[in-house]
């Protein structure tokens, strides 16, 4: 279900259901496969659908250790090569893709899949990994450490989609970005700020709260740019709302409502108020398959 340039709203609480911008200057040495790694991991997962591989790499200071799972479909490779899927959040995001998933996916057109995982620590990972540079000056000095979206992006363009490469034909006119809470707050720094990375983008109850609504800043900068590539958006939202957030609780719809005002955008948004902010990861996934298939 796409609507150009207006909002689609789904009630399912009632229905069932970085190239155009210059990123900052990081030192690209850092972001490199990890010695003594071996690419091409097999991975303890069987489907009939798919046949999943993974590789590993490490973050340049060496605090962040990542599994990447590449799933690649059995059938037959079109002939401009697969869409693409990127998920974030590997460790949870992997095991909801069943073949009761997949079998309910409807085109021929199966999508590569790959999940963006950490081998420990993640919840400190995915903060930093997550999370746009801090312009506030009082930002926290306690907890884990944030601000390293810029980084964890230039790896997912330079290392990562390469890698990917290597392993199956990518169709990379058709390449989507899914993530889920910080998750979301990343993809939609990265549409903001480097929006022909991707053509397609999936933002799960994104943190939009965090640094008190700083991404808010970005989506003003962005809308108020001369040129944009043609985007995809899909947001969504749970029922939950986070102790503490300053924004009001349709925020996410608002700023759906918002970007579907710019031409190059098809935005999609639906709220799934029987979920909470947890279940709602999961039962984001077959939208989001369905979405970089291009099955309405």
């Amino acid at each position: 279900m796409k609507f150009k340039k207006r909002l689609f709203m789904v009630l399912c609480c009632l229905i069932p259901a970085y190239l155009l911008a210059k990123p900052a200057a990081v030192a690209v040495t850092a972001l490199t496969v990890a010695p003594g790694i071996p690419s091409g991991i097999p991975v303890a997962k069987s489907s009939t659908f798919y046949r999943f591989e993974a590789f590993s790499l490490r973050s340049a200071d060496q605090q962040r250790h990542y599994q990447v799972t590449v799933g690649i479909p059995n059938g037959s490779m079109p002939e401009q090569g697969h869409p693409v899927l990127y998920m974030l959040d590997g460790n949870a995001a992997l095991p909801a893709l069943t073949d009761e998933l997949f079998a309910r996916l409807q085109s021929d057109d199966w999508p590569v899949i790959v999940t963006i995982g950490y081998k420990a620590d993640a919840q400190i990972a995915r903060a930093y990994d997550y999370t746009p540079p801090v312009t506030n000056n009082t930002a926290l000095k306690e907890g884990p450490q944030f601000g390293g979206a810029e980084q964890f992006g230039l790896l997912v363009e330079q290392v990562i989609k390469p890698q990917v490469a290597q392993r199956v034909t990518v169709d990379r006119d058709r390449q989507a970005l899914w993530g889920h809470s910080f998750g979301g707050l990343f993809v939609l720094h990265t549409l903001f700020n480097h929006p022909a990375s991707f053509q397609t983008y999936i933002a799960v109850d994104p943190s939009l709260w965090w640094q008190q609504g700083q991404i808010l800043t970005a989506e003003q900068a962005f809308s108020q740019n001369s040129v944009r590539p043609t985007i995809e958006l899909l947001l969504q939202r749970s029922a939950s709302h986070r102790s503490g957030d300053t924004l009001p609780r349709d925020e996410t719809r608002r700023l759906a409502e918002q970007l579907s005002q710019l031409p190059e955008l098809t935005v999609q948004y639906a709220d799934y108020f029987q979920h909470d902010h947890g279940s709602i990861r999961s039962a984001s996934i077959p939208s989001a398959l369905r979405m970089v298939q291009g099955v309405d």
